[in-house]
């Protein structure tokens, strides 16, 4: 026998038979031999997990999502949905309140209840009138400048200012016969309406309200009678809030309405009581030329047969009242002037003896309105009513 050796593996080199190879080996197309297999390693598979991060390490400040912000350290505190970056000019025109593109969403105190405007500053240029059921919040990250007029005072005729006859406020007392109606009553009472020559007392004006909250002043009463005159409207509320100042150069008006005269044989319309002007930042400077005033309007003259009374006037300026309405009805009552300064509201008038008949009593004037300052400080200027 011929010695042989012994091969576990099939051997490579061997001719491919119909390209088939034994186990272990293939057929290799270019020399068409079986040969072995050969694999390539994949590369490695990364499972490692991405860093950790140290819960210690401080947040990116660019990571705080916005509107996180809240403005305002008295009566309300506004905080903006989105950031206040941009500048605000607010130059001529009229905002309504329930309606204005200007107004944005916030969270803070009552979301929704105001119409807020905010900037990193805020200017007014012009005359800015304000209407509308819902208050107006000025708001500026950095300072305000008021160089012209916000006037959010209602006015005889013409929608109320904003936020004016707020909802909390308490119904004046109706009057009766030919009485005239009570004034408004806000930061002080209104005027009590006049009687009339076929009536007792007229009635007496709700007492004042303690301010807890932003909202605008109250109406006064209606006159009694078939024509009797309409009550005056309450001022409005403005609201202003900076991060660092408030520089006052002009005017801030937040006035209640005149009452309107009575037609006829009846008693006048009260006044209406002045509104809210808020101040809300750390320096409030306010110029000896500036003029801030909430007071109170007129009362509506009464009337007689044939003759109509005259209407109570809008409050001019901070110093000057709001004069009742007279001389429209010889022997209607006189409206009662309305509260300006440390004045009070005065009380309608008695209608005169007339040989025709029964004559109307004058409406209340309208009690003053609330100027608040956060935090308090010392105001230049002319206003009134004297500020809390």
């Amino acid at each position: 026998m011929l010695a042989a050796c012994f091969a576990p593996q099939p051997q490579p080199g061997a001719p491919c038979a119909d390209g088939q190879c034994p186990s272990g080996l293939v057929c290799v197309a270019a020399t068409e031999t079986c040969e072995r297999s050969t694999t390539v390693d994949a590369p490695p598979v990364t499972t490692d997990a991405p860093p950790s991060v140290d819960a210690s390490d401080p947040p990116d400040p660019t990571d705080v999502p916005p509107g996180l912000a809240c403005f305002g350290a008295g009566l309300v505190s506004i905080c903006p949905s989105s950031p206040a970056n941009a500048p605000v000019v607010l130059d001529t025109l009229q905002i309504d309140t329930d309606t204005s593109p200007l107004c944005a969403p916030y969270s803070g105190t009552s979301p929704g209840a105001f119409c807020v405007i905010a900037g990193s500053s805020v200017s007014v240029q012009a005359v800015v009138t304000a209407v509308g059921s819902r208050p107006l919040v000025l708001l500026a990250t950095g300072s305000m400048t008021i160089d012209g007029t916000i006037d959010a005072a209602s006015h005889r005729g013409q929608p109320a200012g904003t936020g004016g006859n707020a909802t909390t406020c308490v119904a004046e007392a109706a009057a009766s016969g030919l009485q005239g109606g009570p004034g408004g009553s806000f930061g002080t009472r209104g005027g009590t309406g006049g009687r009339s020559t076929d009536g007792g007392p007229g009635p007496a004006a709700t007492a004042a309200i303690t301010v807890i909250s932003l909202q605008g002043g109250c109406a006064g009463g209606d006159g009694a009678g078939t024509q009797p005159g309409i009550r005056g409207s309450g001022g409005g509320a403005v609201y202003l809030i900076a991060g660092t100042a408030i520089t006052i150069n002009g005017t801030i008006n937040a006035s209640g309405a005149g009452g309107e005269p009575a037609t006829e044989i009846a008693g006048g319309g009260g006044g209406g009581a002045g509104g809210l002007i808020g101040l809300d930042a750390p320096s409030v400077v306010v110029v000896a030329a500036a003029q801030l005033f909430a007071n109170g309007g007129g009362g509506g003259e009464g009337g007689t047969q044939n003759k109509d009374g005259n209407a109570g006037g809008d409050p001019p300026t901070p110093t000057a009242v709001a004069n009742g309405g007279s001389n429209g009805a010889p022997k209607g009552g006189d409206g009662g002037d309305g509260a300006a300064g440390l004045a009070s509201a005065r009380s309608g008038q008695t209608g005169g003896a007339c040989g025709r008949g029964p004559v109307g009593g004058g409406g209340g004037g309208g009690g003053a309105g609330v100027i608040l300052v956060f935090p308090a400080q010392a105001l230049g200027g002319s206003v009134s009513p004297p500020p809390t």
